[in-house]
């Protein structure tokens, strides 16, 4: 097992450093929807750190990739610390609490806590480039195209949602489609904050269109944990501490059962031991990851239950009802990290199509920690490449090995092309004692 995981930790591929100081520092953006990855992208450049990109990121899907990702849903962030040698778990997973299994809106609080533990910026400049992208569309992307194609029935006939992004027939690509009433909510979210979705009139307008008692909305608050981890060699795996069927736990006991197994069979027989396989409606997931240039990572996965939720609105919001969830298998967001000097060499999400049965999230992080030939002369594309078919799921990674002659850190990423991801690098100054 050590052996597997130290290969895991030693991918090829790009320059950054941790020892030299004469070399520009790269910092790595991943979105499963490749406007969220360039909002990702500019707010590293200016100086924004891995909980800022990813709260960001998560804010711009909420217009860009409504399918997967809402205010009214939620998720699950792994977090690593690099300057603290820490990791986290921040669970606002968006669990059933209203008549029908409505989901408990946790995205904002979650993303909140995420943002402030991680982070360095003001909240409204995390929040300002999702209202900028919900009231000037830059065009419906492939991701949310397909989406479109393959979920928008669920769409009730009177949401802002489907007015707005079906208005036309059938989506293409590029169309665009302005949300001027999801761009009015996020303008007060960036205005007077997050409170107001909980409390005020802004909440009381949710609580009534998702059928939820005000005052449980009110109460609401994320979970902040340690994480799961399988200790390696000089690094560790990190997965996020959530309970429940398809749960971290389950994550890591299929890794541990399949490590002795021959490279070849360890990803199949980990899907298998998780469950994995079949077709069927399940909930589906979206995921970001950022290495930055501090080596913090951070890696997140989201959901808005069934593909567009319950597929209800809240009139006059732009907002999607979401439906609740109480298990991960619509996305496991991993981290591997050396905890001894502080750095990130891997940050992974693994997330559900909606269509492809259960624990396809977890099934499909472990085909990319467990690929066959697994060593350190493959790069994270080339383990994208000869990833097994017939495992589910959808994952994008980065990951990272570090030279023992001068201790530079060389990097790759892999998104997935059937999430039609993007995958972006950032270069910048190293600052200077």
């Amino acid at each position: 097992m050590g052996a597997v995981a130290i290969a895991a930790s030693l991918l090829t591929g790009c320059v950054n450093t941790k020892f030299k100081t004469d070399a520009t520092v790269q910092s790595f953006v991943v979105a499963d929807e490749p406007y969220a990855a360039g909002i990702g992208r500019d707010i590293i450049t200016q100086g924004g750190r891995a909980g800022d990109a990813v709260a960001a990121m998560a804010l711009a899907m909420t217009a860009s990739l409504p399918s997967r990702v809402g205010l009214t849903g939620g998720g699950v962030c792994v977090l690593f610390d690099a300057a603290a040698k820490q990791a986290r778990t921040i669970d606002f997973l968006p669990r059933p609490a209203g008549a029908g299994s409505v989901a408990m809106p946790a995205m904002l609080r979650g993303l909140y806590a995420v943002q402030a533990s991680a982070g360095v910026m003001r909240w409204e400049q995390v929040v300002a480039p999702a209202e900028q992208m919900a009231q000037f569309s830059p065009g419906l992307s492939r991701a949310l195209v397909q989406d479109l194609g393959s979920f928008g029935g669920r769409l009730a006939a009177d949401s802002d949602t489907r007015r707005r992004l079906l208005a036309g027939g059938a989506p293409v690509v590029g169309t665009v489609a302005a949300q001027p009433e999801l761009a009015a909510t996020l303008s007060v979210l960036r205005r007077q904050g997050v409170g107001a979705f909980y409390s005020g009139p802004l909440a009381t307008t949710v609580a009534q269109g998702m059928g939820l008692d005000p005052a449980q909305l009110r109460a609401y608050q994320p979970r902040v944990a340690g994480t799961l981890t399988v200790p390696f060699d000089i690094t560790d795996l990190h997965v996020a501490d959530v309970g429940g069927p398809e749960s971290g736990a389950a994550l890591i006991q299929a890794w541990k059962a399949v490590a002795g197994l021959p490279p070849a069979e360890r990803a199949t027989r980990a899907a298998q031991l998780l469950g994995a396989g079949g077709t069927g409606a399940t909930a589906a997931g979206a995921g970001v990851m950022v290495i930055d240039p501090y080596e913090n990572g951070a890696a997140c996965a989201f959901t808005q239950g069934a593909p567009f939720g319950t597929g209800r609105g809240i009139p006059g919001t732009g907002m999607l009802v979401a439906q609740g969830v109480d298990r991960g298998g619509f996305g496991a967001p991993a981290l591997i990290a050396n905890s001894i000097v502080g750095r990130t060499l891997f940050a992974g999400v693994g997330t559900s199509n909606g269509d492809d049965g259960p624990a396809a999230g977890p099934a499909a992080l472990l085909s990319v920690a467990l690929p066959s030939g697994l060593d350190e002369k493959s790069t994270a594309p080339q383990i994208q490449a000869t990833r097994p078919q017939s495992i589910p799921g959808r994952v994008s990674f980065v990951g990272c090995r570090v030279s023992s002659e001068d201790g530079v850190r060389y990097c790759r990423t892999a998104a997935d092309p059937r999430a039609n991801s993007l995958a972006l690098t950032v270069e910048s100054e190293r600052e200077r004692n």
